[in-house]
Formats: C-alpha cells, structure tokens, sequence
C-alpha cells in the first residue's frame, strides 16, 4: 500500500485503479482516506454497518441497564444523532444501488436533494472514511464499556458524540459539492495550472518542529478553556473568578487534566462561556500583564469616529434581499456635509456610542490647527511631514472576541517598520451586536477617515490599503464590496490573512475536517460564532458581505490588489484558494502564499512561547503592505 502526503492528495486521479491512502501530514487530522471510486460504496456499506451495530448497542443499554440513568441518557442521545446519520447513508447507498433515480430529503437541519450523477463521491467519501476511522470505531470501543465508564471515558463520549454530530451536520454540503469545485479535481487539472503561478507555497520549518511549536501554543489556548470551564461550575462572578483562578493552578501543573477537560468543555460549550475563553487577553490580569510584549511605538491613540454616513442597517440589507440587489452595485452612498465639524478633542474624547479607531505611528502625528489664526499660523511654519500612505486593520476574533489592543503584538511592528498610520478599528461585536453592526462600524471609520481625518492630523490619505485576519479578513473583503457596490473610493490594496471568506455552514470544504480535532478554530465553537453573528433573517450563500466569495462576477472585476496568507493546517485554508481562483479568472492582481503545516491565526502567535515559526508570517505581511503601498 503507498502512501501520499495531503499536499498531493489534489494531485491524484480519481480514475486511477491503484489501491492508494493518504497520511494527511498535519498532526491531529490523519485520515486513511481511500481516493478511489470503487472505495466509495464499500465506506457507504461500512457507515451503515456501523451505524446499525451502534444502535443495536444502545438499544441494548437503554433496555438492559435502565437504573443507570446518565448511561440511558447518554445512549438515547446517541441514538438521536445516529438515526440522522443513518437515514442520510441509506438514502446515498439506495441512490447508487438504482442510479437512475434522484431524492429529496427535508430532515430538521439537513436538506439533500440530489441524483445520482449530482453525487460529488470524492469530497463524500472524505467525510465517511473520517467518520468510519475515527469516530464510529472509537464510539463503538466506548459503548463496550458502558454502563461502567469511568470519568475519562465518559468526556471521551461525549467528545466522539460531538464530532458525529458535526460530521452529519457536513454531509449533504459534502454531497452537493460541484464536480468541477478547485478541490474535487487533481492538480493537473486546468483550475490549478491557472492557479500554480499566483501561489507561493512556504515551508518554514520541518512539519514536526511546526507541529511541537504549535501545540505549544494549543496548551495555552486548552489552559484558557479549562480554566473558564471549571470557573462556570459555580454561580456569581467573583466564585467564578477564584475557581478560574484555581483551575489555572490545577491544569497548569497537570497538562493531561488540563487537555481532558478543555477538549470535554468544547465538546458542547455554552457560547458565553466560550467567549469568555477566546476573550481572557481582554481581561483581568493578563490584560494587565499584555503590554509588556508589545513593541514600543510612538503614538498610540484611540479616537471616537461619528457615524456620518449611510447606516448599514438590518433594514438596509433585508431591503437589498427583497429587490434582489444585494450583489450588484447600487451606487447609493449619497453626499454627507455635519453641520456642525466635530473638534479633536470631540474626536479623542471617549464615546463608546460611536465607532473606536486605535491610532498607531512610529512618530507623534501632528495635530491640524483648529482656528483661521492657528491655520494661518500653521502655513507661515509649515515644515511637518505629511503622510499620504495610510493602512487600516481590522482585527480577528470570531466576530465575537479581541480587539485592536490585543492585536498589537504585530501591528505595532507594521507601523514600526512602515512608518505608515495604522488605524486599527474596535468594531462591535457579536452575539449582542449580531450582522451588520461590526461591518457598519468598519464602513462608518473607513469614510470618515477617507473624507475628514486629513482636517485633524497631518495624514492625506492619498493610499489606503487594507489588512484584516481571519473574522477581520472576512470584513476587510466584505468592506470593499460595499465600497464598490456603493461607488465610492476603493481601497488601493487589501490584504487577507486566513481570512473567513464563506459563513455558509452547509458549504462543505475538505480543510473543515481540521476542525475537529483543532484547539484553537474547534468545531463546535465554528458552529457558535456563526450562529451569534448571523441572525436566522440573513443569509450566507446569497449576501457576499457576509461570504465574500459569493461576490458576483460584476463586483470581482473591480477588486483592487488582493494578497492572501493562509496555512495548510487551518479549517478555513480552502475558501482562501477558491476566491483566488474568481479573481484570477476574472484577471484581478492577485496572489496567495500558502505556509505548509501553519495553522488559523499565525500572526498573533509572534511572541514569547508561541511560534518561532511565526515570524516570517509577519514579516511577509509586512512586506506586502510595503508593496501595496507603493
């Protein structure tokens, strides 16, 4: 039997009758996968096997130990998720069996409506071989134990439990997954020929040091976890405090606890307390204790921008929906003229109703003189240095977590370096500032800082170039559409770091499977972030503010510079590559480095005990914001 490495599992035809696995090179996700058709029907007869052997051992359970109630418990939920997953296989394996004929299934979350031809067998049976390997063999281990299951093996439970649910969730998408899609051809395929010049692929170090650095940097994010887990255990803040106190004593001193209740918590967390976890640099001590990483700058200031145009309302987007004009270009922005000029004192007097900008430059920026006398003053004197180069960042999280603060580690080395203004938007967040609210306030600081910043400080911003990682990747790309939908200046250049580009949950991607054994972009806390952001009325496959990547053809053909990192190691890695391949097809000035093994989120991992590896990732990003600014 050969073995071949992920990276090359695009190369391989499906045509080819070899017997072939692939050993996926990162190091939590390794799927035996079988790449040939003829395996395709056999996973389907073994899923289905398995499933029928996991409800016939539940039932069994449920009847022969009813006095064990959390052991029926736990069988019946089993059962619940089993039955879905089941009734999903039957209906594929009935559909191959007579080809001809095609199904519709409505069942709770799960829409499949396919025939047999429509069937993408590649990318499904990716989802039923992990399913097969390395979820229902091991639930099948932990039901043999029951009903005297000791406390691990009840977390491990509960872990497999979550990881079925999740891969039944991304089944139909798996199915629908178009013939042609960029990762359901090999590499000789037309798709990627266009696509080889516009990448560059980057190994910063051997897989295994990349994968020790990260788990490095995993302990401390499962540290986080654990903590906030034990913490919500009791009731009132400051009992929670002290317990999450507590747990960080524990867990730090015993990693195999730490790991074992952190990955039981995000087996089924409760998004506050998720939140929490992802929002710990934000707070107490170590928000405290933060800046003594960050480099040192010479001006660091948060101003308070009003909102002076169009709001990007719940009502303003549902409108869009109901003509049917939310991917086409409006021309809508209309002028704006305050009555009244807003002073800099206004603008850097704290007002948390408006829209927080932090301000970051390797010199002091200059003030623009107020009054007729100090402007005419200020000409007679006049020798300060005018900035016509600015970049706007806007920071990751979820949408639900961080700010500008926290991303200093590296944004404060861009200004450095630059020697550009860096403005760093604090936009509002979810679950209680859901879609559009973050992306109206990057919308209402990018036009004020368009039209009115050069009245305040010695900055014309002749050049404006975006940046934005992961949830602030998404806005970045999201930003320039509506720039370009609303016919206004679009920025010069963007730059995406493993950006979120498609919030379409049911939109399967081979990189998802990375989240389920992922500490830091974990599946299920996936599923919560989008489920606070997105509220039930919008919708991710048809509005490209929220999924970018569904831009139309009309609004691609006028994106400025695009510039994409993104590592292999990352759920969010495959999104990356289809948006490159529109924009290229549509000849837009785009490129995308791809760093082999590198997880979701390298950028903030440049600091003490987090990735050597690093680094260069920042750097590179800083050198295309060099080049973009040019």
């Amino acid at each position: 039997m050969q073995f071949i490495q992920y990276d090359s599992l695009f190369n391989y035809s499906l045509e080819q009758n070899e017997e072939m696995e692939f050993v996926h090179p990162e190091h939590h996700l390794n799927i035996q996968s079988r790449i040939v058709k003829d395996k395709f029907q056999q996973n389907l007869q073994n899923s289905i096997i398995m499933f029928n052997q996991i409800l016939g051992f539940s039932q069994n359970i449920i009847n022969k130990y009813n006095n064990y109630q959390d052991s029926c418990t736990k069988a019946l939920q089993l059962i619940g998720i089993s039955s879905d997953g089941l009734m999903q296989i039957e209906q594929i394996y009935s559909l191959i069996e007579q080809k001809e004929f095609g199904f519709n299934s409505k069942h709770q979350n799960y829409n499949i409506a396919q025939t047999y031809n429509q069937i993408n067998q590649y990318t499904t049976n990716l989802v039923l071989d992990y399913l097969n390997n390395f979820i229902l063999n091991k639930i099948q281990e932990l039901l043999n134990k029951f009903p005297y299951q000791d406390k691990q093996q009840n977390r491990k439970f509960s872990i497999y439990c979550s990881k079925l649910q999740s891969c039944i969730e991304i089944l139909p998408g798996a199915i629908a997954v178009k013939q042609d899609d960029l990762f359901s051809v090999n590499q000789q395929h037309i798709f990627w020929q266009q696509l080889k010049n516009y990448i560059e692929q980057k190994q910063l170090a051997d897989h295994e040091q990349i994968r020790q650095s990260y788990d490095k940097v995993c302990e401390g994010i499962l540290l986080a976890n654990a903590m906030i887990s034990k913490g919500s255990e009791y009731e009132g803040e400051i009992k929670q405090k002290f317990m999450q106190g507590f747990g960080f004593l524990i867990y730090a001193l015993n990693k195999q606890k730490m790991k074992s209740r952190a990955n039981h918590f995000l087996a089924d967390p409760k998004k506050e307390d998720v939140f929490k976890a992802w929002n710990l640099p934000e707070q107490g001590l170590i928000k405290i204790l933060l800046p003594a990483i960050f480099p040192q700058i010479q001006f660091n200031k948060k101003i308070y921008i009003p909102r002076y145009f169009r709001c990007i309302s719940s009502e303003y987007i549902l409108n869009q929906y109901k003509r049917s004009t939310i991917n086409k270009i409006n021309n809508d922005c209309g002028l704006f003229y305050p009555e009244n000029k807003l002073t800099l004192d206004d603008l850097l007097s704290k007002n948390l109703d408006r829209v927080q900008v932090r301000i970051l430059c390797h010199e002091i920026l200059k003030q623009k003189k107020q009054s007729l006398f100090q402007q005419f003053v200020g000409q007679l004197t006049k020798n300060d240095t005018v900035f016509d180069k600015i970049v706007i960042h806007i920071h990751g999280g979820g949408f639900v977590a961080m700010s500008s603060r926290s991303h200093q580690t590296y944004t404060r080395k861009w200004a450095n370096a630059l020697k550009v203004p860096i403005f760093s938007i604090d936009y509002r967040m979810a679950p209680n500032n859901p879609y559009p609210a973050g992306l109206d306030d990057c919308w209402q600081a990018y036009m004020f800082i368009l039209t009115f910043i050069e009245q305040y400080y010695n900055i014309v911003p002749n050049k404006i170039v975006l940046v934005g990682d992961s949830a602030g990747g998404n806005l970045v790309a999201a930003l320039t559409i509506q720039a370009i939908k609303a016919g206004v200046r679009i920025p010069d250049g963007i730059l995406l770091a493993y950006p979120a580009l498609s919030l379409d949950i049911k939109q399967f991607t081979p990189s998802f499977l990375v989240s389920l054994d992922d500490s830091l972009l974990h599946h299920t806390v996936l599923k919560l972030c989008l489920q606070s952001y997105i509220e039930k009325e919008f919708n991710p496959n048809l509005d490209p503010m929220l999924s970018p990547s569904k831009a139309s053809d009309d609004i691609l053909k006028r994106f400025p510079k695009t510039r994409i990192q993104v590592g292999t190691y990352d759920p969010l890695h495959d999104e990356s590559f289809r948006f490159l391949q529109r924009l290229i097809q549509l000849k837009r000035d785009a490129r995308l480095i791809e760093y082999q093994s590198m997880p979701h989120g390298f950028l903030s991992f440049d600091v003490i005990n987090g990735m050597n590896e690093a680094k260069q990732t920042v750097l590179d990003a800083q050198n295309i914001l060099f080049d973009l600014l040019k």
